[in-house]
């Protein structure tokens, strides 16, 4: 005699439901993320620029301050040359960290020969203010300036108004 074992589940069997997403409702998920990225892009673009000109101009600043600093500290006359143009190099012979490079970016100043900032060993600044300004060509960017004063060479930063041709405060 032989003993026959069933088995039997104690859950119900359910009916198998589909899981995710329809084609319909991935489709409209796509075409939706594509909206958005459209619109988002361009303002995305503009803001990605404004922050390579107010990155160089923190490059060009750094240099400039470390260049008086090192004048003071090495009791020596330090000359930093900012060349005028697009994709320069910032060079100088008290940079103790090295020469900067700016991409992507055009350098502008109010003379018209290559300029050369120079601080004697007292961290003073004897040639006439100058002003220069960071830009990217044919853009909607702000355009950013920094002044440097005569005397003991003060330097602020602002924001260049091409209308009037003036560093003024943001």
């Amino acid at each position: 005699m032989k003993l026959k074992h069933r088995y039997y589940s104690f859950t119900p069997r359910r009916k198998q439901t589909s899981v995710g997403f329809t084609l319909t409702e991935t489709i409209a998920l796509v075409v939706i993320f594509g909206i958005f990225a459209t619109l988002s892009t361009p303002s995305f673009l503009g803001w990605l620029n404004q922050k390579k000109v107010d990155d160089a101009l923190a490059k060009i600043e750094g240099a400039i301050k470390e260049t008086q600093r090192e004048a003071i500290k090495r009791s020596q006359d330090c000359t930093i040359s900012v060349p005028k143009g697009i994709n320069q190099s910032i060079t100088g012979n008290c940079l103790v960290t090295g020469s900067r490079k700016i991409e992507d970016v055009t350098i502008f100043y109010n003379h018209s020969a290559p300029h050369d900032i120079s601080f004697n060993f007292k961290g003073l600044y004897t040639p006439p203010g100058t002003t220069l300004w960071v830009s990217i060509p044919n853009s909607s960017v702000t355009p950013k300036c920094l002044a440097i004063s005569t005397g003991i060479g003060l330097m602020r930063t602002g924001n260049y108004d091409l209308g009037i041709d003036k560093c003024v405060r943001p």
